[in-house]
């Protein structure tokens, strides 16, 4: 099962718990969705800021000896 699917059916588990009026389901599937959907946010952070640091290094040529 992908990411996206994991977090439609965790997005799909939450409406169908809160209109079941089951509150402590609603719960887990709200808090999974938002896990899926900051950790997503973060690796692509995480990557754009060592795309940044990696190409902002110096570049130091070697003499010889």
């Amino acid at each position: 099962m992908s990411e996206e699917e994991i977090e439609v059916t965790a997005e799909r588990q939450f409406v169908d718990s809160v209109l079941s009026d089951n509150k402590v389901e609603a719960e887990t599937a709200f808090k999974t969705s938002m896990s899926a959907k900051i950790g997503d946010t973060l690796e692509l952070k995480r990557r754009d800021y060592a795309k940044t640091f990696v190409g902002s290094l110096p570049q130091v040529e070697e003499e010889d000896a």
